[in-house]
């Protein structure tokens, strides 16, 4: 999402869809958060929320989700997920091939109205079948408008990278035992443990957000609490609203992405890290007092962290001083 505030799109659609009646705006996710607030997109509603689990309390007529993909195969698999889970008729708009996008019929008009406001091309939402099956004991996901070269992420964590097309997830007793199509990290699998398949949150994706000259600074009040934080820091502005005052970043691509966040909110970081960064960000800007130390395993020693000093919390109190010794001594 985070493409389509960059691109300057966001406020261009808005201002389209406006004239057809009452317009209510939202951003769901971390960076596509981070990308409209560089970019000062306003009169948007930030969602602390699943996007599914707030639409369906809502009342509205219809649902657009706009995005800037790779490829109109990405807009047209997350309109068809949106619409198996949801209660409104769905259009999507990707702005990267100019696609308007409908899946139900009883909304063909409209679509052809925003299309060609816009100037874009209009098509009919694909049906991709089931996704979703199992056979004996096993439990099979086929993830959709995969990419070679993607990254797969499941529930926020990278388990691998995909080359081929067709992707397809295999569990047994809720743990993954094989993933088609895609060379596997091992550690990635072991970090996800036992997982519900078929409402897991699954990603393929090349870059989270790509290099942006835009950056936005937002002060806070900030209180002698700290962070720590793993798995890319999905829930990353629930700790920024603690108010703390520094974090302990475990894993290469965590501490890119959760160091260059809090950077806009003058927080620094301790990132933990072992070098096998995979770039899922790019440009990434840290605040000048963090500190970066590189260990053997990032994830042991990030363990032994979690256990020792935050005794197995997510927030304690202290500040980056006192955290910065507790850690070095650990170290030594």
């Amino acid at each position: 999402m985070s493409k389509i505030f960059d691109n300057g799109w966001a406020n261009r659609i808005i201002d389209v869809i406006k004239n057809y009646g009452e317009l209510c705006c939202v951003v769901a996710g971390t960076m596509g958060r981070i990308a409209m607030m560089d970019n000062n997109v306003s009169n948007i509603n930030i969602l602390k929320e699943r996007f599914v689990d707030w639409i369906n309390k809502e009342n509205f007529d219809l649902v657009i989700s706009a995005t800037h993909t790779t490829s109109v195969n990405r807009m047209l698999a997350d309109i068809w997920h949106l619409s198996k889970k949801i209660k409104y008729p769905i259009i999507g708009i990707e702005t990267n091939t100019h696609t308007v996008a409908y899946i139900n019929e009883e909304i063909e008009d409209i679509a052809k109205k925003i299309a060609n406001d816009l100037k874009f091309k209009l098509m009919k939402g694909i049906d991709f079948g089931n996704n979703y099956w199992i056979d004996g004991n096993r439990e099979y996901r086929k993830v959709l408008a995969t990419e070679i070269g993607d990254w797969l992420l499941i529930n926020g964590i990278i388990v691998g990278k995909v080359k081929s097309n067709d992707v397809i997830i295999v569990c047994e007793n809720n743990n993954i035992i094989d993933i088609e199509g895609v060379e596997i990290k091992k550690h990635g699998i072991e970090k996800i443990g036992k997982i519900d398949l078929k409402n897991a949150k699954i990603d393929s994706i090349s870059l989270l957000r790509d290099e942006s000259n835009k950056r936005t600074y937002i002060p806070m009040v900030k209180k002698e609490k700290i962070a720590y934080i793993e798995h890319a820091g999905y829930n990353i502005f629930k700790f920024i609203e603690e108010g703390i005052c520094c974090a302990v970043t475990i894993g290469d691509d965590t501490t890119a992405i959760v160091g260059d966040i809090l950077e806009r909110f003058d927080i620094p970081i301790i990132g933990i890290i072992d070098g096998d960064k995979d770039g899922l960000i790019k440009g990434e800007k840290l605040h000048p007092n963090s500190i970066i130390l590189k260990v053997k395993s990032d994830d042991e020693f990030g363990r032994r962290i979690y256990e020792e000093i935050f005794n197995k919390r997510n927030i304690i109190d202290g500040n980056f001083n006192w955290i910065k010794e507790r850690i070095y001594k650990l170290l030594s």
